[in-house]
């Protein structure tokens, strides 16, 4: 048996030993004790309740594999995703003050080519049939609304192709024209690869955040945390992530699916879960640099979402010595900004610009 194969295996013997028949994610504390109520996840002998250190080894993989008792042991829930307004009025939580996100409209609006690419954004045009003669053309956003392009793109076929309306009738006698309504977003298939997302946030958030002209980058590594639990332990790779170029600290991360969130929505809140669990037992309170939070960046698809998780010394406590907790790791997340709409756009554009210059003293 190859060293594959023997990789392969354990990633399924850790999703199958630790199921949890009726699995959901947790929305907030009670959900999260109701599943933890659950016989499985009490020691047989001793019936006292696990941790992530008592849990069985067999049952933990690595954090893109991970099993439902290993996120619940991780103590960790996700409560309802909110919306890029509901961001807007409550980013103070988290540093933005109106200072910083003032300093962010200025620079964004003084950008000739940020002011090309959200207009074609609002006019739909395909950056292939724009010369870079033209005063249309984005300049350093081209790349950007290329690569997001062809992500909408699947088998030669645009999403807005996919999206146009479709007659239905409505019960109207004949000649009477029908109402229309357009497709439901479930509807999209994968992007063709999960490379091209990835690329694409990438050159997304390394645009916006060259405006801050700090010493700073956004970078396609894999970035590679290491969790040890006593006997046990398990490995979480990001898609990449906001990285000093002076200490090579990581500042922030990021994960990329091809697929929508709606999509089998809990693996990927629980790989999500998994890399802030190694990022902070790798960095401790460091890198929670957004008045003590967590950010992490997640492009599934064509969908952009921030997500900001508390620093608590409690549940750090508990990661790595197993001590007793009320802590959890609160994974909030906002959005999703539509990469097609100028709108979404422009709000994402204000918040990656104003947490670059919020990171950048502290590098």
């Amino acid at each position: 048996m190859s060293i594959f194969q023997s990789q392969a295996q354990k990633r399924q013997s850790a999703a199958k030993l630790g199921k949890l028949d009726d699995f959901f994610i947790p929305a907030d504390e009670q959900d999260w004790s109701e599943i933890f109520q659950r016989p499985k996840l009490r020691d047989k002998i001793t019936n006292t309740a696990h941790t992530i250190h008592t849990t069985p080894a067999d049952w933990v993989a690595s954090a893109s594999d991970a099993s439902h008792v290993q996120y619940i042991m991780l103590r960790s829930y996700s409560p309802r995703t909110a919306t890029i307004k509901e961001l807007h009025d409550t980013c103070h939580r988290f540093g933005f003050t109106q200072e910083v996100r003032d300093r962010a409209d200025d620079l964004l609006a003084a950008s000739t080519e940020w002011s090309r690419y959200l207009q074609l954004l609002d006019t739909d045009d395909s950056v292939d049939n724009i010369p870079d003669t033209s005063d249309k053309w984005p300049g350093a956003f081209s790349i950007v609304k290329w690569l997001q392009e062809q992500t909408m793109t699947v088998r030669g076929v645009h999403d807005r192709e996919v999206m146009q309306v479709t007659s239905e009738g409505t019960g109207r006698e004949p000649g009477v024209e029908r109402r229309r309504r357009p497709r439901r977003v479930a509807q999209l298939e994968e992007a063709e690869d999960e490379e091209i997302p990835n690329a694409a946030v990438i050159a997304l958030l390394q645009s916006i955040s060259h405006f801050a002209e700090a010493k700073l980058e956004w970078t396609f590594n894999r970035v590679h945390f290491q969790c040890e639990f006593g006997n046990k332990e398990f490995s979480a790779f990001t898609d990449g992530g906001l990285r000093s170029k002076s200490t090579m600290d990581i500042l922030a991360i990021v994960e990329v699916k091809k697929r929508m969130r709606t999509d089998n929505t809990p693996p990927i809140l629980i790989q999500e879960a998994c890399e802030v669990v190694g990022w902070l037992m790798n960095y401790s309170v460091r890198m929670a640099l957004f008045n003590d939070h967590f950010m992490l960046v997640s492009q599934d698809r064509h969908e952009i979402f921030v997500t900001f998780a508390p620093f608590k010394r409690g549940y750090e406590y508990y990661l790595r010595n197993g001590t007793t907790t009320n802590d959890f790791l609160v994974m909030k997340a906002f959005g999703p900004f539509r990469t097609a709409y100028r709108k979404d756009m422009e709000e994402f554009g204000r918040i990656i610009l104003a947490a670059t210059l919020i990171v950048k003293p502290a590098r």
